[in-house]
C-alpha cells in the first residue's frame, strides 16, 4: 500500500514537472501589433502585407517573397511560416524602413529564416555602399531576432529600432 502510494505521488510529481516546464506560445495578433507600431512611430508611407488578407497585393505572393527575401535561385520556404505581418516603406529610395513578424509553423526553421531576413538587410547595405545616398547607418542598426523559442521571428529596420524591437518582444513574451 505504501509502495503504491509513493509510486503514485512520484508519478504525479513527474507529470506536474513536465506540465510546468512546457511554456505556451502566445498567439499574437500580428496585424494589430504592426498597425499599432506604424501608427505610434508615424510609419505611414509604406504598405502592410499580411497572411490574413485574401486580397491580391495585400499579402506576399511568390514573386514578392523571391524579390524581397531571396533571389531567383534561393528563397525562404514560406510553407514553414504559419502567418506573418510585414510593413515595408519604399517611398524614399534613400531610406529603407521595414518591420516584419513571422509566426513559424516549423520552429526548427527559425534560424534559417533569420538568415534570409539578414541577407535582405546585408544586400541593402551593399547597395548603400554603391549608391552613397542610401542611409546605411540605419541599416547597420537593424535587428533580426527570434522569440518564444523560435515560434516567432521578427526584424526591424527603422530609426526607432530599439523601441520597436522592445515592443515586439514584450508582445510576444
Amino acid at each position: 500500500m505504501k509502495r503504491t502510494l509513493v509510486c503514485l505521488l512520484l508519478l504525479t510529481l513527474c507529470v506536474s514537472l513536465f506540465a510546468c516546464g512546457k511554456k505556451e506560445v502566445k498567439d499574437v495578433d500580428m496585424d494589430a501589433l504592426i498597425a499599432s507600431i506604424t501608427q505610434k512611430y508615424n510609419m505611414t508611407d509604406g504598405f502592410v502585407y499580411t497572411s490574413s488578407s485574401t486580397e491580391l497585393g495585400e499579402y506576399l505572393d511568390e514573386d514578392m517573397i523571391i524579390s524581397c527575401y531571396g533571389d531567383a535561385g534561393d528563397a525562404p520556404d514560406f510553407n514553414k511560416v504559419d502567418s506573418y505581418c510585414v510593413y515595408m516603406d519604399d517611398s524614399d529610395p534613400t531610406v529603407i524602413i521595414d518591420t516584419g513578424i513571422f509566426k513559424m509553423a516549423d520552429t526548427s526553421y527559425a534560424d534559417t529564416f533569420m538568415k534570409y531576413l539578414q541577407a535582405r538587410i546585408d544586400f541593402k547595405i551593399k547597395d548603400g555602399e554603391i549608391y552613397t545616398d542610401i542611409d546605411v547607418a540605419m541599416l547597420k542598426t537593424a535587428v533580426v531576432a527570434k522569440a518564444a523559442g523560435g515560434a516567432y521571428v521578427y526584424y526591424v529596420v527603422s530609426y526607432d529600432v530599439k523601441d520597436i524591437a522592445a515592443e515586439i518582444e514584450a508582445a510576444i513574451g
